[in-house]
């Protein structure tokens, strides 16, 4: 009976934590979106000089602010055409846009001006220029670098701590969740799998029927 109760406790215990995070994840996704900034247009100044019009004002930008392009290729999910997918990290915060966006040809214009390798993914590194660098090196450079700037270009100085703070509660509620997810099932499975053998072993009907197989055997 004590362990029933356990038993009982651990499940309602791990179900609220999964409840909970689960609506705590459900929060933060909508602060987020809430504080997320858009990106309308991209508009090229003078040389290397571009300014991207953001839900928030303008911010401008030249190719020694960027520090990482991230490049990816999905299929649209309802009419399956290919979809490009770019982020620009910036000094300023990263840019997010796609081929199917009308300032797509000059996002493209920003990430040509400063790349020269066929990596889809590097980083512009401080202490070298780009140019000097090694494939390798772009590669594997530290992805410290971008963390200060994982924010969207134009967010408000002010908002960037609640931004980087919901990403915090986020992270963690996937972590607890997960624990609580594994308390829950696994205990569940082992009780359910001693439960089993126990019942055959004292089931007497399983008993007798294994008895008049070793008669019929001898």
């Amino acid at each position: 009976m004590l362990n029933k109760e356990r038993q009982f406790d651990r499940e309602r215990m791990a179900g609220a934590m999964i409840i909970v995070s689960l609506l705590v994840i459900f929060l933060s996704m909508v602060g987020i979106r809430l504080l997320n900034v858009k990106v309308s247009n991209i508009e090229l100044v003078d040389g290397d000089l571009y300014t991207v019009i953001t839900d928030q004002g303008p911010v401008n930008i030249d190719k020694n602010d960027i520090l990482r392009i991230e490049t990816t290729n999905t299929k649209a999910s309802i009419t399956g055409t290919p979809v490009e997918l770019d982020k620009i990290y910036t000094t300023k915060g990263f840019i997010y846009f796609s081929s199917v966006d009308p300032f797509y040809k000059i996002g493209q214009k920003i990430i040509q001006s400063v790349k020269n390798t066929d990596k889809t993914v590097w980083i512009l590194s401080d202490k070298k220029p780009i140019s000097d660098a090694t494939p390798d090196e772009l590669q594997n450079a530290n992805l410290k670098l971008i963390q200060p700037f994982s924010f969207a270009i134009g967010t408000s100085p002010n908002m960037i701590p609640f931004v980087f703070t919901l990403l915090t509660i986020q992270h963690l509620a996937f972590a607890f969740g997960g624990i609580a997810l594994f308390v829950l099932v696994f205990p569940l499975r082992m009780n359910s799998v001693k439960y089993n053998s126990s019942t055959i072993q004292q089931d007497p009907e399983f008993c007798a029927a294994d008895d008049h197989i070793g008669a019929v055997a001898k």
